[in-house]
């Protein structure tokens, strides 16, 4: 039978290339030729999970920010999928400012809200990755103004989702460690481009584990740059537990880089086999755990 997965982490675009009728995507231009194609929807993904033999069953998506812009607008797109009884995308983490601070938080949020002042249901939280060309600083979200800006975000009640490079993940730590009551999400296993890195990496993630209202994505394991990827999936297990880590596909990363859908979702459920985990604790990493941290 296959196994139902709710995949946190997609991305979409609909005629992304200048002149054409979609949103913009900077992000997509820079890169090669693979990642090219005018757009990126969730029939490829049905398409893909199909002709991958049908393995896992999709319950729905987590629509994560993707660099279409303007940012409002890539929100408003997504809400409009999370409404639609069409489409399997079931919650949105957006395009956020917060590095920039409370009062760019509260004016990306204010033109959001519903005409009764609240914020769309389907919003979840927010992402800005730490990444980029220059990188930022590793201590970048301990910035004043960083902290201001989570502040902001968690008194309108959503979580906030960190994408970095190992050496950021510290930081994070302690910066997630001020908001106890506040929900984080590590993107990736914090490990874009990390590289073979294990013995700095793990003791890093031990740490971060440690804030129990941080939780882990499984998952892009074709950007790490491993050679073993067994190795980060068991230590993330072991230091978050079977109710604190999340199942994602990093699509369409993932295709664009060569790997099927479903390849991630394999080397997962073969990671909770090793580490002994019950039926039930399987559905919790690819279902249940989603289902609570994004209150779907």
């Amino acid at each position: 039978m296959p196994i139902p997965v709710l995949d946190t982490h997609i991305h979409l675009t609909q005629q992304w290339k200048k002149g054409a009728q979609g949103l913009d995507n900077g992000w997509l231009e820079s890169e090669g030729e693979s990642f090219q194609r005018d757009q990126w929807t969730e029939e490829d993904i049905f398409k893909l999970n199909n002709e991958g033999g049908g393995k896992f069953s999709i319950e729905g998506f987590v629509f994560v920010e993707c660099a279409n812009a303007p940012a409002i607008e890539e929100a408003k797109w997504v809400l409009e999928m999370v409404e639609s009884s069409q489409s399997k995308v079931l919650a949105l983490v957006a395009n956020i400012p917060v590095p920039d601070g409370q009062h760019a938080v509260d004016e990306f949020l204010s033109q959001l809200k519903t005409t009764d002042d609240k914020l769309p249901a389907g919003l979840k939280g927010g992402r800005v990755v730490l990444l980029g060309n220059p990188m930022p600083p590793p201590t970048a979200c301990l910035d004043d103004t960083y902290l201001e800006g989570l502040a902001a975000l968690h008194s309108h009640g959503l979580l906030w989702e960190w994408c970095c490079h190992p050496s950021a993940i510290p930081s994070i730590s302690k910066a997630s460690a001020k908001f106890p009551n506040m929900t984080f999400i590590l993107d990736h296993l914090g490990h874009n481009s990390g590289g073979d890195d294990f013995e700095t990496w793990a003791p890093a993630i031990d740490d971060l584990a440690k804030n129990t209202n941080v939780v882990a994505k499984l998952g892009a394991i074709e950007q790490w740059e491993v050679a073993d990827s067994s190795i980060y999936l068991d230590h993330a297990l072991k230091a978050f537990g079977p109710t604190r880590v999340l199942a994602e596909s990093n699509w369409f990363v993932s295709t664009a880089m060569g790997d099927p859908y479903d390849l991630t979702f394999q080397r997962i459920h073969q990671a909770c086999v090793r580490a002994g985990y019950s039926a039930a604790q399987i559905e919790d990493v690819f279902v249940n755990n989603a289902k609570r941290v994004y209150t779907l």
